[in-house]
């Protein structure tokens, strides 16, 4: 009898994770994917639409394409995960599993400063888009509201194509733009040769950056932080506070920190071996970080994971703990790359380095998202 492979979240990790069993399995499991959403979203591409580089159209694919693969699709709201019972609960019915992947992302907490735009959603890349359509000449700050996000090089690389908008915009000379970080330096864990190279893009780039600067509170065109500095703007750019999945937090996964308690060999709940949990839902408890790259060889390797415990024995691919993300500042790009398999296992720090930098980079970027839509739809 097929056994039932039940994948909660349709983004990057459910996605690869389906694919990838399938490739391996073929017919031997029946694997589900459960979303809310009726289109996977290309996240990372959301700057993009704020900037006109892409279209909303541009980023998605249809979930049910899944299907022509074999591999079910059922748009639902998930309610409740049940491992005692190996079912999970949603608005549409219960349903069982043999195998359960939980990879539902974190969940955005309202934003601390009312008037603030975030464009990793499709609201805040379209309130961007809109903003610099109005544009005169302003003042724009762009900051962290906690230390914990998804994309830690996300808000430097949307000062970067701030930067070369409003060049292109001709408004570069009339504008101040401006960055502040909990962190000392630019993406300081991950250490002084990258911190160096984005200091060095940002210096470039006329972009003021405010380190060690916790936000306390704003409004009213100010942002204040915990140490009484203040930062004037026009335009805020706000990265809201995440937190562990609700669902996720809530359920008997959870544990003290809300976050699920996982082996870091394997990604299994240390509570019910039938169950895995990658991406943003574990990786920062993990010491991994909120990174596409990093869910995507997540995803690959539990699907062999799942595979061996099947078959007995597969050698699959193995978890690679390496984060490359290839920053995107307009007419700019720099590829990082790290590793925290030490951090991982509590061994040590990250070991990073910049791989490439340059313009040409960024036809990676835009080469990867193609082939992330043809390969998995």
């Amino acid at each position: 009898m097929q056994k039932k492979v039940l994948i909660l979240g349709g983004g990057s990790g459910g996605v690869i994770t389906a694919n990838k069993l399938k490739e391996i399995m073929g017919d031997q499991v029946e694997i589900t994917v459960i979303d809310k959403n009726a289109e996977h979203t290309f996240i990372a591409a959301y700057p993009w639409v704020a900037f006109g580089y892409r279209e909303l159209d541009q980023i998605r694919r249809p979930l049910v394409s899944l299907q022509r693969k074999g591999i079910n699709f059922i748009q639902a709201q998930v309610l409740a995960i049940n491992p005692e019972k190996n079912s999970v609960e949603t608005d549409r019915g219960e349903y069982g599993y043999d195998y359960l992947v939980v990879s539902l992302g974190a969940e955005a907490l309202p934003a601390p400063v009312e008037g603030s735009t975030a464009p990793w959603s499709e609201a805040g890349a379209l309130t961007l888009r809109q903003w610099l359509k109005e544009s005169k000449g302003e003042r724009w700050v762009i900051g962290v509201s906690s230390p914990y996000f998804p994309c830690p090089p996300a808000p430097y690389e949307v000062s970067g194509m701030l930067d070369f908008a409003l060049t292109v915009k001709g408004l570069r000379g009339k504008s101040q733009i401006a960055i502040f970080n909990p962190n000392p330096t630019p993406l300081a864990g991950m250490g002084p040769v990258i911190s160096h190279t984005i200091q060095k893009i940002l210096d470039r780039k006329g972009v003021e950056f405010h380190g060690e600067f916790e936000l306390a509170g704003g409004g009213d065109g100010v942002v204040k932080s915990k140490d009484g500095r203040t930062l004037e703007y026009d335009r805020l750019i706000l990265v809201p506070p995440f937190a562990p999945n609700r669902v996720v937090r809530e359920s008997p996964l959870a544990g003290p920190n809300g976050f699920p308690e996982v082996d870091p060999y394997t990604f299994k709940s240390t509570r019910y071996p039938n169950i895995f949990v990658i991406g943003d839902t574990v990786n920062p408890s993990l010491n991994l970080p909120p990174a596409g790259v990093v869910v995507h060889y997540q995803g690959e390797y539990i699907a062999g994971v799942i595979a061996a415990d099947l078959r007995g024995s597969y050698i699959g691919e193995p978890f690679n703990a390496v984060a490359m993300c290839i920053m995107d500042f307009g007419d700019d790009a720099v590829l990082p790359q790290c590793d925290f398999t030490e951090m991982l296992y509590g061994k040590g720090m990250p070991s990073c380095g910049v791989m490439a930098q340059g313009r040409s980079v960024r036809i990676a970027k835009m080469l990867f998202e193609s082939m992330f839509f043809a390969t998995l739809f």
